[in-house]
């Protein structure tokens, strides 16, 4: 049996976009927390890291003013 066969049968389909099944229950049931950013440290950054991006959140400039 190949390692690929074997990495496959660990890994659990998901059967729709709200299916959270592979995600422990314990870690789904924390409220979610904001982490905050440093605009300066978000501009030092080299940001072609992110070139391709297709999402870019829209609320992004008022966050950084924070």
């Amino acid at each position: 049996e190949s390692l690929s066969q074997t990495v496959c049968t660990l890994c659990l389909t998901q059967k729709s976009a709200s299916d959270y099944n592979n995600f422990d229950r314990e870690f789904l049931s924390e409220k979610p927390k904001l982490s905050y950013s440093d605009k300066n440290l978000i501009e030092s950054m080299d940001q072609s890291a992110f070139a391709g991006f297709s999402f870019i959140n829209p609320k992004f400039e008022q966050i950084l003013e924070k």
